[in-house]
């Protein structure tokens, strides 16, 4: 009995021995490391582990089968940086910009990134694509985590991470606990027919395009993330053009978020020191948001919206109504801005349909002329 167990162990190991991933290291740290990243993503086996060495990495790598990529402390650092090659960027197709120059590109799928920096910063001229950190094309999937993308701006298009998907086939990303610094066009973006993103405690400073944008027809889950928009003043903190968006937990500053498609869910999130705290872009449901110190704190720009439970303070004007019907109620303004005497309601249709509360706010509504 016990040479048929044992003979039964050892057949289990033989056969669960080829599920156990190898772990292969790129650069100095690892005595037999590949020299570069594209090297050992182009040899070693699916699903192999690939440790990077702390150290700068001038080249653009695709990544075309299952791995992990993973960057690793040694020698007093933990600083793995990919870096635009001095030959420049080659472009690649994009579903939703035509083409672009990913610095990563990823066609496969997991394919799970962490701890990586991507560094955009070039000194041989703008390309006329977008240049893009990290890229998941269509048909691709896997989780960033503890990344970095930093200096994607170049040109106005510039992207840290791009996500998309067209294969008809559906597919995951994950982008959470990363950072993306001062892209030109958004530091995140995801879109696609049946993408299901997440995107999730990650912390991100802009200055001129949106800091996340949410495309197209996928499912997107947007969670728990920091911005960081007061250099320049972006477009958005949070653009949502996905029906199927929900936005939850976020703290944006110096830009507002904005639903602009039927069926977004805002709720729950920190707004302040924005021009327009949310801006009410598409027939959506936006409930106990906290939204304070800018001008607007909502601004609802087309009907059929439902705005309830929010709480409005120290906004020149608590909700702009733009003449337009929407469900307004459970809202509390309380305080003028600093620069105004303060207007709860503003071009305000003459309908509600529940009650709202009013605190220290000169004028409660203005009607529409």
């Amino acid at each position: 009995m016990r040479r048929f167990h044992f003979a039964l162990f050892a057949l289990v190991l033989l056969v669960a021995q080829p599920l156990l991933a190898r772990t292969y290291y790129v650069g100095t740290c690892k005595a037999g490391a590949y020299p570069s990243i594209g090297a050992a993503v182009a040899t070693v086996p699916s699903a192999s582990i690939i440790d990077v060495c702390p150290g700068t990495y001038p080249e653009q790598v695709v990544i075309s089968q299952p791995l992990t990529l993973q960057g690793v402390a040694s020698g007093g650092s933990a600083q793995a940086i990919i870096t635009i090659p001095a030959s420049g960027l080659t472009t690649t197709s994009s579903i939703v910009f035509g083409t672009v120059a990913a610095q990563v590109e990823v066609t496969a799928g997991p394919v799970n990134i962490t701890g990586i920096t991507v560094d955009g910063a070039t000194s041989s001229g703008c390309l006329d694509a977008p240049v893009v950190g990290i890229f998941y094309a269509g048909g691709s999937s896997g989780t960033l985590n503890e990344v970095e993308t930093q200096f994607q701006s170049c040109n106005t298009a510039g992207l840290g991470i791009l996500a998309e998907n067209g294969s008809g086939t559906p597919t995951s990303v994950t982008i959470e606990n990363s950072n993306t610094n001062l892209s030109g066009a958004a530091g995140i973006y995801v879109c696609g027919s049946g993408l299901d993103a997440k995107i999730k405690n990650n912390y991100l400073v802009e200055n001129s395009g949106d800091a996340i944008t949410t495309n197209c027809n996928g499912t997107a889950n947007v969670s728990g993330n920091v911005v960081n928009a007061l250099y320049g003043g972006p477009r958005s903190g949070i653009l949502l053009m996905a029906p199927s968006s929900t936005v939850t937990g976020n703290t944006v500053t110096g830009a507002p978020i904005m639903p602009a498609a039927d069926g977004v869910v805002v709720s729950g999130n920190t707004v302040t020191a924005s021009g327009a705290g949310i801006w009410v872009d598409g027939a959506a449901k936006v409930t106990s948001n906290h939204i304070s110190n800018g001008t607007f704190g909502i601004v609802i720009a087309v009907p059929g919206s439902t705005v309830q439970s929010n709480f409005i303070s120290q906004e020149q004007i608590g909700i702009e109504f733009q003449c337009v019907t929407a469900t307004v109620s459970g809202n509390t303004i309380a305080g003028s801005g600093e620069n105004s005497p303060g207007t709860g309601f503003d071009k305000f249709p003459g309908t509600s349909t529940g009650t709202n509360k009013f605190y220290n706010v000169a004028t409660l509504t203005t009607g529409c002329s």
